[in-house]
């Protein structure tokens, strides 16, 4: 009789640490999931809008550079463009959780920093229509802000001169 208790309580045993390992498992997985959709997965897709204004400041230069001088299309496409990527950036804001303590973590654009830029996109997208005294500058100086904000790297040879 002590002999079957004994099998018992270690069929018992083993069976509530199969369990326990399998339920450890499952938790485990199912916290990596949370914090690779709502946390690392959001930063990402920030990294790559960042990364996708970098790209579009120097493909579209000659349209920013050159308001209401190119073609009516190109400066459409442009203005859109800028547009999109403006409130990307500020969407990011909403879809990162804890934005203030995740930038940190992450070494992210601050808040200010972050709507500073899409600030400044929004008005590039709608300045490259009007060929007026001064815009030159003040879109030299809007690209500088974006990519001041975003730590997008620009030489001094590209900037405006003070």
């Amino acid at each position: 009789m002590v002999y079957s208790t004994t099998v018992r309580s270690k069929e018992v045993f083993m069976n509530t640490t199969v369990f326990l390992t399998v339920l450890a498992g499952v938790i485990t997985y199912v916290l990596g999931q949370l914090i690779l959709k709502l946390l690392i997965e959001p930063v990402n897709e920030l990294k790559r809008t960042i990364g996708e204004i970098a790209h579009s400041l120097i493909e579209h230069a000659n349209v920013i550079q050159n308001p209401g001088i190119l073609k009516e299309e190109m400066m459409t496409e442009t203005s859109r463009h800028l547009r999109k990527l403006s409130s990307q950036l500020e969407a990011h804001l909403y879809l990162i959780p804890m934005y203030s303590f995740t930038s940190k973590l992450f070494f992210l654009p601050s808040r200010d920093r972050l709507l500073s830029a899409a600030r400044a996109l929004m008005g590039l997208s709608n300045s490259v229509f009007r060929a007026e005294e001064g815009i030159y500058k003040q879109n030299a100086r809007r690209v500088e802000t974006v990519c001041d904000s975003l730590g997008i790297y620009m030489s001094e040879g590209d900037r405006w001169p003070e």
